[in-house]
């Protein structure tokens, strides 16, 4: 006996399924089984080409299989990875098929391909049944007393898993595949220890999620309209209902053995339909804006600012974040209390919805942030100061100088910019204090006057800073007026698009259709030329500091 005998007994069923119960009986983990079971296919394979003359096939073939689980093992302690029942992300995708390494001939390729399917085709629920019956020989009573079943139910399982097999392979033969779906999944609240997003990077993830984002399906129902193996399914829904906390996933479970979507999932025709209820009054908007800009021009310019100012549209960058956000709450209100109020919101302490993205299509988010912290200086004092506030704007024309968090009393350029409020000589400066503030000049946080350096970013006082923020407050009725529009835009979307198993979250769509304003105000506003244009992408506009 040869090659040619040990492929063709590795494609005969009956020893498949031997082979497959000696890896799971040993493994007590079906992802650990399917990578020993094609581990010991390979390797043996991989040796058989090397021996011209087998004499005892399945002699040759069992000891290999003990050895090479020897080795399994020995692998998998040095990794530090133990052979238990633990289910991880790492044990799906350990196992790989190198064939090509060593298969020439495409008919052995296809063969050794369907092999590994049938390993994969082993259902979960059928594989005790089958290990006891061929691994451990029992009787069908031994196994209906140890598993206390009937032994017409161990019959049927049995008679079942081999007809799945053959059914899922023949459906696996076919054209189809899953859909190429991605999803952009966007979160709201504190995603620490709390956010499903990090179990859901794989395609199945995500097309299982897809599937069931309005309506209700059983396992069966989705290996069927995936074309995906059973056991692949049942382990990913397992995986989706706990998510990373264990009590929010992406799936939850809702009648008899059927599933259905944990979270809003929007196409990007709806996500835009949202976004469309906002961008579609920005012309209004921009009129408003100029209106109160023009009548309180003074007001604006005489503002006590710690660093001068002679730029109203340069001033409006700090501004513009508040303002629009100033609008989006006004919107949600309404919706809460007009349009929503029979609906009690659900809160937890971290939220994600999505954006399906399907092959040939591409979502633009057009994200805008705004990032800020605080640093108190205990102790002392920076040139005069207690505490530091400071926070900017980043998105498609601006880069990002800091995030939350960031440490504002280490910071270099920060404390520069500090020492030069009133002005700073350049003369009294030390060659590397020159060489910081030269880096603090290009990221625009100051500017150089002859031979002072004075700060050119909003700064001002900390007891001005509710005085700073009302500035706008004379468009707050022009706020009032859009919002009533938007919100009543809106709520038809909702009702159109938010599916009612997941209506009590219907502020996710709110916050998705959102999404885009920030960006889209700021763009409407430099055409009106209600904003400067930046220079570079890191520059001044948008960063504001606030000192006690």
């Amino acid at each position: 006996m040869g090659y040619e005998d040990i492929i063709r007994q590795f494609d005969n069923r009956e020893f498949l399924e031997k082979l497959y119960g000696f890896a799971y009986k040993r493994c007590n983990d079906s992802h650990s089984a399917e990578d020993l079971c094609s581990e010991i296919i390979v390797k043996v394979l991989s040796s058989a080409r090397r021996s011209p003359q087998i004499e005892h096939m399945h002699a040759y073939i069992w000891a290999a299989a003990h050895r090479i689980y020897a080795d399994f093992c020995e692998k998998r302690h040095k990794n530090g990875e133990l052979l238990t029942d633990e289910f991880t992300e790492n044990t799906m995708n350990i196992q790989t098929n190198p064939i090509d390494e060593f298969l020439e001939i495409e008919e052995d390729k296809r063969r050794l391909q369907n092999v590994f399917r049938h390993i994969a085709f082993l259902s979960k629920i059928y594989r005790e049944v089958m290990v006891m019956y061929y691994i451990d020989e029992l009787k069908i009573a031994e196994i209906a007393e140890k598993l206390n079943i009937s032994e017409t139910a161990v019959k049927q399982r049995l008679f079942s898993a081999r007809n799945q097999i053959k059914e899922e392979v023949e459906t696996m033969q076919s054209n189809v595949t899953l859909k190429p779906i991605d999803i952009i999944f966007i979160g709201a609240g504190n995603p620490v220890g709390n956010d499903p997003r990090s179990k859901a990077e794989r395609m199945l993830s995500k097309n299982l999620v897809y599937l069931c984002r309005n309506q209700a399906l059983t396992a069966g129902e989705m290996s069927e309209k995936l074309n995906v193996p059973l056991p692949y399914v049942e382990e990913e829904i397992e995986i989706q209902l706990k998510g990373e906390n264990g009590n929010y996933g992406l799936l939850r479970k809702t009648g008899k053995n059927q599933y259905i979507s944990n979270a809003l999932i929007l196409d990007i025709p709806e996500f835009e339909a949202g976004t469309k209820a906002y961008s579609r009054h920005l012309k209004e908007f921009c009129v408003g804006l100029n209106e109160i800009l023009s009548a309180d021009y003074e007001k604006f310019m005489n503002f006590p600012f710690l660093s001068e100012q002679k730029d109203l549209r340069f001033i409006l960058w700090t501004l513009i974040s508040k303002t629009v956000w100033n609008l989006n709450s006004a919107v949600c209100e309404l919706l809460k209390q007009k349009y929503f109020a029979d609906i009690e919101p659900l809160e937890r302490d971290f939220s994600t919805y999505g954006f399906a993205v399907k092959d040939g299509e591409k979502l633009d988010v057009k994200f805008y942030g705004c990032d800020g912290t605080k640093d108190i200086a205990k102790g002392f004092d920076v040139y005069g100061y207690s505490s530091i506030f400071a926070s900017n704007i980043y998105g498609e024309r601006l880069d990002k100088h800091f995030a939350c968090g960031h440490n504002l009393l280490s910071d270099a350029s920060i404390i520069m910019t500090i020492r030069s409020i009133g002005g700073l000589s350049v003369e009294i400066l030390t060659e590397d204090e020159k060489e910081i503030a030269a880096k603090t000049i290009e990221c625009g946080y100051l500017r150089k006057d002859g031979n002072m350096l004075y700060p050119k970013i909003v700064i001002f006082a900390e007891e001005k800073a509710r005085d700073f923020y009302g500035l706008l407050s004379g468009f707050d009725k022009t706020i009032s007026i859009l919002a009533e529009k938007i919100a009543a835009e809106l709520s038809g979307l909702i009702k159109r698009y938010v599916p009612a198993h997941l209506m009590n979250e219907y502020t996710m769509f709110s916050i998705a259709s959102y999404s885009h304003l920030l960006h889209d105000a700021i763009e409407a506003c430099i055409t009106e030329d209600l904003l400067t244009v930046p220079e570079n992408r890191l520059c001044g506009e948008g960063v504001i500091m606030i000192l006690k």
